[in-house]
């Protein structure tokens, strides 16, 4: 069995869209994801759900897992937010729980600014010109809550390319996909 731990409901819809696109729609079920709740409960080694992934680890149940986290914004958070943080705490705590030789991890974000979200990787594949409408109709309406920008931009986008909500075939995917088809290769036997 191989593990996919991300951070929230949304973050695993969106990253079994991709996989259905890979076309290991059927491979996996609901438990192949452990979604933590938010990203810093990614990095609490105390947490019971890593004492049950390591024990299925030692019983070899578990042959690979991958760690998808945001890269968030270093001036929210300085231990966690950014990509380079982000990139450094997730070896340290792979390293921590001894996991180096069957896990990966993707940092979802913007790869061309390295910060934002998983929602900011799917946007970074959208035609500039729109981007620029949906943040001009966020100034517009003067939405303020950060919490859910990520959020109104990912359904803007969806409410205004219904046949193309996503380029999944965009080489900002490229690697994510590498990492999941490694994930699933030799492991796509159906749930």
């Amino acid at each position: 069995m191989v593990k996919i731990i991300c951070e929230g409901k949304s973050d695993k819809k969106l990253i079994t869209n991709f996989i259905d696109f890979l076309g290991y729609e059927g491979c996996y079920s609901d438990d192949n994801f452990i979604v933590m709740g938010n990203k810093s409960n990614i990095f609490k080694d105390d947490d019971p759900r890593y004492k049950t992934l390591i024990q299925l680890i030692d019983t070899d149940k578990i042959s690979k897992i991958v760690f998808i986290v945001d890269a968030d914004y270093e001036a929210d958070n300085n231990t966690y937010g950014g990509y380079d943080n982000t990139k450094k705490e997730i070896e340290a705590f792979i390293t921590k729980l001894k996991l180096e030789k069957i896990s990966e991890y993707f940092i979802s974000c913007d790869p061309t600014t390295k910060d934002g979200y998983l929602e900011s990787l799917l946007l970074s594949t959208v035609d500039e010109n729109l981007k620029s409408c949906y943040s001009e109709f966020l100034d517009c309406v003067d939405f303020k809550e950060k919490s859910q920008h990520k959020y109104i931009m990912e359904q803007l986008h969806r409410i205004t390319s219904p046949n193309k909500p996503y380029d999944f075939s965009h080489q900002n995917f490229d690697e994510l996909r590498m990492k999941l088809e490694k994930l699933f290769i030799g492991n796509t036997h159906r749930p």
